[in-house]
């Protein structure tokens, strides 16, 4: 792993940066947060300076990252970044996984619960830590970062929306896995998806967790 990965980032500004774009502060102001921790700072140059953008010329102001991100993008990258300093060991294959299932998610929210696409992305990336940090801490953390509601509902209540969209993408991805392997599979309620657009699910969320892994 290249030494800016290596880099130890802080959690409280990173938390303080998912509120700002929550809030839709002004870029300038979330510009001046970034910059509150340089070793955010690096990372973000080298993100969006990745294969994954494929600009032409480089960005070396923290300014203009921000910029070309805007809030969406800048958003779920420092949500993929915290989800990875709370797990213990996070290495590029488990980050993958997880945002396989966070993609996923997404595009099955696009189809199922399409108001709430975003906020699916952030349960499915957060839904692993689940294994390694108490309900009471993952609620401050979301807490401090001005997350939803919805959110937590979709991490802990069984009964929310969110939630039966986590467990209905998992049982898809696992579907689309023992296919992909040859394996009998059977997946007795598609919530109305077809087979192909399930198929498309899986494998849009594996390119793009791919992709994103390979910027970080």
């Amino acid at each position: 792993m290249a030494e800016v990965e290596r880099l130890k980032l802080k959690r409280e500004v990173m938390l303080k940066l998912i509120k700002a774009l929550i809030d839709g502060e002004e870029l300038e102001k979330v510009s001046e947060i970034v910059s509150m921790d340089p070793n955010l700072s690096l990372r973000l140059l080298k993100f969006i300076n990745s294969p994954y953008f494929g600009l032409r010329k480089e960005i070396t102001s923290i300014v203009q990252a921000v910029a070309y991100l805007g809030y969406q993008n800048l958003k779920d990258y420092i949500f993929v970044l915290l989800t990875s300093s709370l797990l213990k060991s996070a290495d590029r294959d488990e980050i993958t996984k997880i945002l396989k299932q966070a993609f996923a998610m997404r595009y099955v929210s696009e189809k199922l619960l399409p108001a709430h696409t975003d906020e699916a992305f952030m349960v499915g990336l957060l839904d692993p830590v689940l294994k390694e940090v108490d309900e009471a801490e993952i609620k401050k953390i979301l807490q401090k970062a001005g997350v939803s509601d919805n959110i937590v509902m979709g991490l802990l209540d069984k009964d929310s929306s969110l939630y039966r969209i986590k467990e209905f993408t998992k049982k898809i991805l696992s579907f689309c896995e023992k296919i992909s392997r040859n394996e009998q599979a059977d997946l007795k309620d598609t919530e109305g998806l077809s087979f192909s657009e399930i198929d498309e699910i899986c494998k849009k969320a594996e390119k793009e967790a791919k992709a994103l892994v390979s910027a970080l």
